[in-house]
């Protein structure tokens, strides 16, 4: 489609949604401030200052919404004059309102048009760019802007659309993100340049516009040539706190970083050079002091202006969601084959939206793009928690407004919330369609007659967990890394236990001498099939009657809930099993309970007035008590049990809450307003996510157990940690002299050195490994094997060697599993053959892709070892692939393939050359 420009439309998509690479730099046309009162008639801004200040550092990432009125006229007039004043890139031509560059084949097309601005947001981009396939762009332009912000902004897009394209012909692509933007610079090499995105091309072109016009520009163009410089990162101030450093991972930050970034552009774009050295001297004089102060304060409240709306806009698009759910489920009729569906709802199913080529409508009854999902990802949903790299790692393609514009400290790590509120905005202004259910299946069309009952042009079935069935004609997949991996029990410590499978009360019992039976909810033996996840859970399954055993039985169920159904005493060791009333004495033996104590007889539910499961949670603020398994309830006093129905929402509230105190967690779903003061706390889990929790834990309470695989063999070298925090160089370097007390402690420590000692997680009194948390937590590398409920409300735990401990509070983080149920490995079976999809050069991997090339995996999904093993003898070379891209990434993503950093870009370029 050389030369000609796609006339397609998405409906429930507005302007900025299908993947605006959006941002640039910000600076006025010649135009005086005099010819521009009459256009301003009212600032849309909620800040206080003045017209010339609040232009600059609005810019073109804010100042989509200046002005108080849209005109299209006026924006297609404003269109016109940018495209003939320019700047063009090099071998463009302008034909009426589209531009044509030269892609080393023919003509690639880029349409300029004008928009109308969504949402409710004060601030919006001048302008955005989308591709619309392998050769054609549109850049959308707000009616709300100036006419010299809009110059800039099309100038900024056409020049960062020639750049990919430019990328393209010679079957390349750099893996970078943004480097002129404020704040830490973690790119810069050792000569202090860095490398320079597409974006940041578009801003060196937008800053040139102003820097020529220097020095003998007005008020207003100088003013707006100090606030691009702000936002391009090359005046940024020491930070008010130093940026943590550690050996091998040192990031600019301040004078160093806007440095690194001017010396990079004179080199990398020397056409712009003596623009940027104008631009650099006015900043540096006298007289430029007190509009430079402004520009900072006035961005500083426009993000926070920002960061007070973002939160309402993102509501709306829930409800809506939920609203969308209600319609579609409310219809008896099967729906309409959705044109492409997106399973998943975090931040990769969003850029995938975000940068997806336009889809023809399928009509009224369904959008033509609909995301299903049952949430909108862990990332987004952590609070106030830093993430693993700074804000300039995480760059969003697509997005209207990026983590750092929502992040009060860009020196810092990005949080969660700025991460989570950059997403989240991004699809509401999007219009991102979400059904909000979990899927439990999907299936390629079947050839010939099996596929008579499908629905023509479906190519995939989705089974949801509700059991309704979606059809869609090309799909993704961008599930993540799977559900929480779960530990399991150890093969030799079976004998004599019994595992249930907390939601159908199907159970494996093993004994004395290595048998297995399966028995139904009632104990009774059972040959016939299990449900699916029962065997799943137990790791069995009868084959013709007589049970096989596939795996060691999970010890606990997805929802956290133990799978071994006795209740434990921790005073005297004695158990019982609630369900039979079958009481066991410390060794395992059966024991009337007539004969114990009468105060044991009652803690293990033995009462006067009749037996009672001893796991009942009590209410301390109502008359009730919860069951943390089941979610019963009952009166405390007497056991009587109560209609869930009759209780009022709030009460509701409070035993739900309980029920979730009382079962086992698992890493992501905690943030430090989860914990309590008093929780005794065990963290399982040695990586990253381990160290996540015990920093989130620590902020509230010091009682932090933390436990790790053991090491099998020290290695040869570990990382020297920074001032502050744990050194394991220096504990491998004390190994050697060490009395063996002293080696054991060495080899537990350096068991949780994994991929989780990084420059976060030694974060000065923050992160896991500085000493005031590492000192004061316990460690341990002797992990359970066994979890049960107590007596006494808290969890039993029992290590290799039979020792007990207890606590309050659970919590696994041990990885994840794209194999188990709603993994994305288990969704599309073992049937489906899988291929790389490589980048322009021929050898870079971005995601994977089904033959026919209609379902695709994205994002963190695809790098999963249980989806790779679809790609059969591929899978060594993928991975090998995969693992060096990696090991390229910037220091604080280095060798993290299911990172934002690794994922985001490889998906706006598969998106460029996707076709269904």
């Amino acid at each position: 489609m050389h030369g000609d420009f796609p006339r397609i439309r998405r409906t429930l998509s507005l302007w900025c949604g299908i993947g605006a690479v959006l941002g640039g730099s910000l600076g006025p046309a010649a135009q005086s401030a005099h010819a521009l009162t009459a256009e301003i008639r009212e600032r849309a801004t909620t800040c206080a200052a003045p017209g010339p200040i609040a232009h600059a550092s609005a810019g073109l990432d804010f100042g989509g919404k200046e002005l108080s009125t849209a005109s299209a006229a006026r924006t297609a007039a404003a269109i016109t004059v940018a495209l003939t004043a320019g700047p063009l890139p090099a071998g463009a031509r302008v034909v009426g309102s589209r531009v044509l560059l030269p892609d080393g084949q023919g003509s690639f097309t880029v349409g300029v048009e004008h928009v109308r601005m969504p949402g409710t947001l004060a601030y919006a981009p001048v302008a955005s760019v989308h591709f619309l396939g392998s050769s054609a762009a549109v850049v959308r332009v707000s009616d709300r802007a100036t006419a010299d912000l809009i110059r800039q902004a099309v100038a900024a897009r056409l020049a960062e659309v020639a750049a990919i394209v430019s990328d393209r012909s010679q079957n390349r692509r750099l893996d970078v993100t943004s480097g002129l933007t404020e704040g830490v610079l973690t790119t810069a090499d050792s000569a202090g340049r860095i490398p320079l995105s597409p974006r940041d091309i578009g801003r060196v072109t937008a800053l040139k516009i102003l820097g020529d016009q220097l020095p003998s520009a007005t008020t207003r163009v100088k003013t707006a040539a100090l606030g691009s410089a702000i936002a391009m990162g090359l005046l940024d101030e020491e930070p008010s706190r130093p940026v943590h450093r550690m050996e091998g991972n040192a990031p600019l930050v301040g004078v160093a970083a806007a440095a690194a970034r001017a010396a990079s552009v004179r080199v990398l774009a020397p056409g712009s050079a003596a623009a940027l050295d104008k631009v650099l001297e006015l900043a540096r004089q006298t007289g430029s002091q007190a509009s430079l102060k402004d520009i900072r304060a006035e961005r500083e409240c426009e993000r926070r202006v920002l960061r007070e709306q973002a939160d309402g806009v993102i509501a709306r698009r829930t409800a809506a969601d939920a609203e969308l759910t209600k319609s579609l489920n409310a219809r008896d009729v099967q729906l309409p084959v959705i044109p492409h569906v997106i399973v998943g709802g975090g931040w990769a199913a969003t850029v995938d939206y975000l940068t997806l080529p336009p889809v023809a409508d399928a009509g009224a009854d369904v959008p033509p793009v609909l995301t299903v999902s049952a949430g909108y990802g862990v990332v987004n949903d952590l609070g106030e928690f830093r993430l693993t790299q700074p804000a300039m790692d995480n760059e969003l393609p697509g997005a209207p407004f990026q983590p750092g514009d929502f992040a009060e400290d860009r020196s810092d790590f990005v949080m969660s919330t700025a991460f989570g509120r950059a997403v989240g905005v991004a699809r509401a202004l999007a219009g991102m369609p979400t059904y909000q259910a979990n899927v439990t299946g999907i299936e390629a069309r079947p050839a010939g007659t099996a596929a008579a009952d499908w629905p023509a042009g479906a190519r995939y079935r989705l089974t949801t967990g509700d059991r309704r069935t979606l059809y869609a004609s090309s799909l993704d997949l961008a599930t993540g890394l799977g559900p929480p991996r779960i530990p399991q029990a150890t093969g030799d410590q079976l004998a004599g236990r019994t595992f249930v499978d907390p939601g159908t009360g199907y159970q494996v019992a093993f004994g004395p001498a290595g048998d297995t039976r399966i028995l139904d909810p009632q104990g009774e033996p059972y040959t016939g099939q299990l449900p699916a996840n029962a065997a799943w859970l137990l790791g069995v399954q009868n084959v013709e009657g007589t049970p096989k055993r596939l795996y060691e039985p999970f010890l606990l169920d997805p929802l956290g809930r133990p799978t071994e159904r006795r209740v434990i005493d921790p005073e005297s060791r004695y158990s019982v099993d609630p369900q039979n009333r079958t009481t066991y004495t410390p060794d395992g033996a059966a024991v009337d309970p007539a004969s114990l104590d009468p105060d044991l007889r009652a803690r293990l539910g033995f009462r006067p007035e009749g037996y009672r499961d001893p796991r009942f949670v009590a209410d301390q603020n109502s008359p009730y008590s919860v069951h943390p398994v089941t979610g019963a309830v009952v009166l405390t006093l007497s056991g009587e049990p109560v209609d869930r129905t009759t209780l009022p929402p709030q009460t509701l509230t409070r035993l739900d809450a309980l029920v979730r105190a009382h079962r086992v967690q698992y890493g992501g779903q905690n943030t430090s307003a989860d914990y309590r003061a008093d929780d005794d706390l065990l963290v399982v889990g040695g990586g990253a996510g381990g160290a996540s929790e015990v920093e989130q834990a620590h902020y509230v309470t010091r009682q932090v157990t933390w436990g790790a695989r053991p090491a099998r063999k020290l290695e040869a070298d570990y990382p020297r940690g920074p001032e502050g925090a744990l050194d394991p160089k220096g504990l491998r370097a004390e190994w050697d002299a060490a009395l063996p007390a002293r080696k054991t402690e060495i080899q537990r420590d350096l068991s949780f050195v994994s991929g989780g000692f990084n420059r976060r997680n030694t974060l000065p009194a923050i992160g896991a490994f500085s000493l005031p948390v590492w000192e004061p937590t316990l460690r341990t590398t002797d992990l359970p094997v066994t979890v049960r409920y107590t007596t006494t409300g808290r969890f039993g735990t029992a290590d290799l060697q039979g020792r007990l401990s207890t606590f309050s509070r659970i919590v696994y983080t041990i990885g994840q599993e794209a194999d188990y149920p709603g993994g994305a490995a288990t969704l599309l079976g073992p049937g489906t053959l899988l291929a790389a999809v490589l980048g322009p050069d021929g050898s870079e991997v971005n995601g994977l892709r089904d033959a026919p090339g209609t379902l695709r995996v994205l994002g963190a999904a695809s790098v999963t070892p249980g989806v790779l093993r679809l790609t059969g003898a591929a899978q060594p070379v993928l991975t090998d692939k995969i693992k060096a891209q990696a090991d390229v990434l910037p220091p604080d993503a280095r060798t993290i393939h299911p990172s934002i950093r690794y994922h985001a870009g490889r998906i706006a370029e598969m998106n460029r050359t996707f076709q269904r």
